[in-house]
């Protein structure tokens, strides 16, 4: 066989073990919609299986279907052999972009993401725009090929908090807990998009009995990989595996995409790389607050919150991490909260990160399928623990007139303890 381009021939292994049985067809969220073999894991499998032996290029023909995909693991979960789709995907993405990548992708991915000051003063901008109206650019920047229509639609989706979760962390009364030292990593749409799941997060723990350290990291590293650039990925891993080596105890965070990419980090690096053992230790300690709440003892006297809830799986959460009870017996365990299940709960919402802004109209319908499954269950509040799923549900409840608050997880789980600033 003729060389194959790296990284693709690091998981050739996995690519060929697809045996054509068309099991992925049957929950991919994509080929829903698009009915296309393209579309599904096994028509990108045969199109990869071409380029590693060089009957294809990995070239623009192929970008369209190669970036469609929601790398929700939908496939996998229904594949005989478990094939991770995402994985070749994102090696396959990595070789398209190692001579395609963006200008706007390198300074978002290279500059942006590993400067927190940068990225902060960025993202105020945004947010002053937003609320000054002064939005109509977004219609022009429609033209830009490396983004799809629905970047109009981003002021709508993004939310624009007046202070930021670690500003206001900075004025937060200390607390002098005395238990166990644990960490919080603070995910980047927590901190600029929803301060309040965050501050609601570190109430649980402190209720909880913990001593909270605010850990001092940049991005994890999903976005970049996402796309294809592995190097700015490693450089972000390695700037968080130094600042969360210093740091003690567990380390929790209330991002199921980062809970799940973090203890991942060690197959960023070879064997023989020092990072390779901090990145192990790092992904040994590193919990989602779902199935750190399951473990830990809040207050015995929980109050009534007195609603018909309902919860979402994220991907990164359910298929990624394989946590899927935890959150539904805690949710069940709050005293007047009525838990009606989700019919399809575990399916994509379709937002994947930027997913909604590169590919609008295929995620609208992919949203529309869940916001449909939200209205059936009558529902008065839906919660999920990712915070892109939480701005995507909160977006589609407007735009399909479906009445239901959604909510992080933990602020609905915070309602229910004794000082709960919502009781106040």
């Amino acid at each position: 066989m003729p060389e194959a381009p790296p990284p693709l021939s690091a998981v050739s292994d996995e690519l060929y073990k697809c045996n054509r049985c068309g099991f992925c067809q049957t929950r991919c969220p994509v080929y829903r919609f698009t009915v296309l073999e393209s579309s599904v894991a096994r028509g990108h499998f045969a199109r990869l299986q071409a380029v590693l032996e060089q009957d294809l290029p990995l070239d623009d023909s192929i970008r369209d279907s190669l970036f469609a995909c929601l790398m929700c693991r939908a496939c996998t979960a229904e594949c005989p052999p478990a094939i991770q789709t995402d994985r070749i995907i994102a090696a396959a993405r990595a070789v398209y972009v190692a001579k395609r990548q963006s200008r706007a992708q390198r300074f978002i991915f290279q500059r942006l993401l590993a400067r927190p000051a940068a990225l902060k003063a960025v993202v105020r901008t945004l947010g002053w725009l937003k609320r000054t109206r002064l939005t109509s650019f977004a219609k022009l920047l429609r033209l830009l090929p490396w983004l799809d229509r629905g970047l109009a639609e981003a002021p709508a989706m993004m939310p624009t908090p007046d202070t930021f979760l670690r500003e206001r962390l900075a004025r937060r009364p200390p607390r002098n807990m005395t238990g166990a030292r644990i960490t919080y990593f603070v995910g980047c749409a927590i901190d600029y998009a929803l301060p309040d799941a965050g501050e609601a997060t570190l109430d649980l723990l402190e209720a909880g009995g913990y001593n909270v350290a605010v850990s001092q990291n940049v991005c994890c590293g999903l976005p970049p990989y996402s796309y294809g650039d592995i190097e700015s990925t490693r450089e972000l891993a390695g700037m968080n595996l130094d600042a969360l080596g210093k740091t003690q105890g567990a380390i929790v965070t209330d991002c199921a995409s980062c809970s799940s990419f973090l203890k991942d980090y060690p197959r960023l690096f070879e064997e023989d790389d020092p990072r390779r053992k901090k990145a192990e230790a790092v992904a040994e300690r590193m919990r989602d607050v779902t199935e750190f709440l399951g473990q830990i003892a809040l207050p015995e006297r929980l109050q009534p919150v007195g609603a018909i809830v309902t919860y979402h799986d994220p991907c990164h959460l359910s298929r990624y991490q394989k946590i899927v009870q935890q959150p539904r017996d805690l949710l069940r365990s709050i005293p007047g909260v009525e838990y009606r299940e989700l019919p399809e709960a575990d399916w994509c919402c379709g937002s994947a990160g930027s997913y909604s802004l590169t590919h609008h109209d295929l995620s609208m319908q992919i949203l529309q399928r869940k916001m449909e499954n939200i209205r059936s269950t009558g529902a008065e509040i839906v919660v999920t623990p990712c915070p892109a799923c939480v701005m995507q549900l909160r977006y589609g409840a407007t735009k399909f007139g479906v009445p239901v608050q959604v909510m992080h997880f933990a602020e609905l789980v915070r309602r229910a303890l004794p000082s709960s600033p919502e009781k106040q």
